[in-house]
């Protein structure tokens, strides 16, 4: 999101071969690094299937680039610089060969083939890709994943050993936009259970900015589905949500109301004045010298057996806190991801300011409230202090107002409390971070780099304990905790293909998506996720925003 605003109510085509397994394993043995295999699909295939090897740096014409079968030289069929077609050749079934592009005499890296037995039993009838783990040594780079552009199923694998099965189902269009539309229309889509118990989407139709908060759509954008997400009803207004379900009956949501106009208000100084890296001027305030309407948490609760919101303060208790007017807008932000154990409601919010020891202002971290009280009052329980790996976020110390922003928050079933933290903003490409907190949120470690952009991760704990991490920009893309560990995950999943500056676009409308994703668990090993698609085509032909549904089963082998 380019100005971090949240709404709170919230192909690449795999070509048909005789075989439908697939296996991708990239070998570092690469002479030039400019010449390169990505992939080969598929790269389980019968003898005489036609296969695609997709990489870099294949000539300037067909006749400058050479396909090796280990000792074997195969002809052309199609050339361009990025994709090639051959036909596999004549191999004893069984047989692993290393495949690689030669070009002017320069090699490129080699990566596996395998001839698929005649006789193999095909169990899933879906095309299932076998993906061997190849991540750069570098964790800040931002490359290409898991090509997942329609449904497959994907057999993860390291060192050898099968860790998860993932069945990624068919794209399911929710809605297209009729019109091309600005930034802020048809982006940062929610999916949730409704109060009846359907599965509503809803998106943004607003401008993105300060001014848009608590304002009415400027557009239809909800839809519903009775038939868990394979089919989608618009509607003019949306049903009531679920909300965050409390462990009393109560429901809460928290809301965000209309931003007020700072000529309206009688204000203090502010305690300083700080350039957002985006451009906008954020004036920082002592909390408790504001007036009460710019105090507190802006909520609204459904009591158990009733089937109405209705609209509460919730009260902060949090010493040194300050607040933000964003140009010449105040608007009272308090955002984050709703969790309960049975000693209380936490939630990790932003933005988030204090007025530190000195008087001073730092780069917003992320606060960590509990509740005892299921909402009402809200307790500071700890910090997650800025602190940017300036060796592998180089801009990490150019951002003087928001630090930490968008962060997920999940208590996995071991008691742990996850965080991963964005901080991609106006300068462009810039890391996703991760830390946990062993005591409830009241000391956390030290956030790590993990992975080279994203905005907006959202965490998903299945019943079956797999951990799953969506996040966009570039793209879209799932992530799956391994080993239980928070600083092991796969390589990403792409659900939209994305070109190789997307992260760094200062104009991100251009981009493949928002970036924006939410999740929803629809049974124990699965989940529906939503995401927007910028480059729809529709079939008149035109480009169009979308939004989608995909369903993702995902389980340890």
């Amino acid at each position: 999101m380019k100005k971090l605003i949240l709404t709170v109510w919230m192909t690449l085509s795999l070509i048909n071969v005789i075989s439908c397994t697939k296996v991708d394993e990239s070998d570092s043995k690469g002479i030039n690094n400019s010449l390169s295999i990505h992939r080969i699909l598929p790269n389980v295939a019968a003898v005489a299937s036609f296969i695609t090897i997709e990489g870099q740096g294949f000539g300037t014409d067909k006749n400058s680039a050479k396909v090796m079968f280990g000792d074997q030289s195969l002809e052309i069929l199609e050339w361009s610089t990025n994709v090639l077609k051959v036909q596999v050749p004549v191999i004893e079934q069984g047989s692993k060969i290393l495949v690689s592009v030669l070009v002017n005499g320069a090699k490129s890296n080699e990566q596996y083939f395998r001839v698929r037995n005649l006789n193999e039993v095909i169990i899933e009838p879906k095309d299932t890709i076998e993906w061997i783990e190849h991540k750069s040594p570098n964790i800040a780079a931002v490359e290409h994943g898991l090509v997942s552009y329609d449904e497959q199923v994907i057999k993860y694998i390291r060192s050898g050993s099968q860790l998860l099965e993932i069945d990624m189902g068919k794209p399911v269009l929710v809605s297209v936009a009729d019109k091309e539309y600005d930034w802020g229309f048809y982006n940062f889509p929610n999916i949730q259970r409704s109060l009846s118990g359907q599965l509503a989407v809803n998106w943004a139709m607003n401008h993105d900015a300060a001014s848009s908060y608590g304002m009415p759509s400027q557009g239809i954008r909800d839809a519903v589905s009775n038939d868990g997400g394979q089919t989608w009803t618009m509607l003019s207004k949306g049903p009531t949500s679920g909300g965050n379900l409390l462990s009393n009956g109560d429901r809460i949501a928290i809301g965000t109301p209309k931003a007020v106009p700072l000529e309206e208000l009688n204000l203090p100084n502010p305690t300083a004045v700080l350039q957002e890296a985006y451009g906008r001027t954020f004036r920082i305030y002592e909390y408790d010298k504001l007036p009460a309407q710019l105090q507190g948490t802006y909520q609204s609760r459904m009591k158990k057996g009733q089937t109405n919101y209705v609209g509460e303060r919730g009260t902060l208790v949090h010493s040194k806190l300050a607040r933000y007017a964003d140009g010449n807008l105040f608007p009272v932000v308090w955002w984050g991801d709703i969790q309960e154990t049975t000693d209380g409601v936490y939630t990790g919010t932003y933005p988030a300011f204090e007025v530190n020891a000195a008087g001073k202002v730092d780069p917003s971290g992320v606060f960590f409230y509990k509740s005892t009280d299921f909402g009402k009052t809200w307790v500071k329980q700890g910090t997650i202090p800025y602190q940017p790996d300036l060796a592998l976020d180089p801009n990490g110390d150019k951002r003087y107002a928001l630090g930490w922003t968008e962060p997920a928050f999940a208590i996995l079933k071991n008691g742990a409390f996850l965080s991963v933290l964005r901080t991609q903003d106006g300068f462009g490409k810039s890391p996703m971070y991760v830390t946990t907190s062993s005591n409830k949120g009241a000391v956390w470690s030290k956030p790590k780099v993990f992975t080279g952009a994203g905005v907006l991760p959202k965490l998903l704990e299945l019943d079956n304990g797999v951990v799953a991490l969506s996040s966009g920009r570039p793209g879209v893309q799932i992530r799956f905790m391994l080993n239980n560990d928070a600083h092991d995950w796969t390589q990403p999943i792409e659900l939209l293909p994305w070109i190789e500056n997307e992260a760094q676009l200062t104009d991100i409308q251009k981009g493949s998506s928002c970036g924006y994703t939410s999740m929803v668990k629809v049974d124990d090993n699965s989940f529906l996720i939503v995401y927007a698609d910028f480059k729809y085509k529709t079939p008149e032909g035109l480009t169009r925003k979308a939004i989608k549904v995909r369903k993702v089963t995902v389980k340890k082998i």
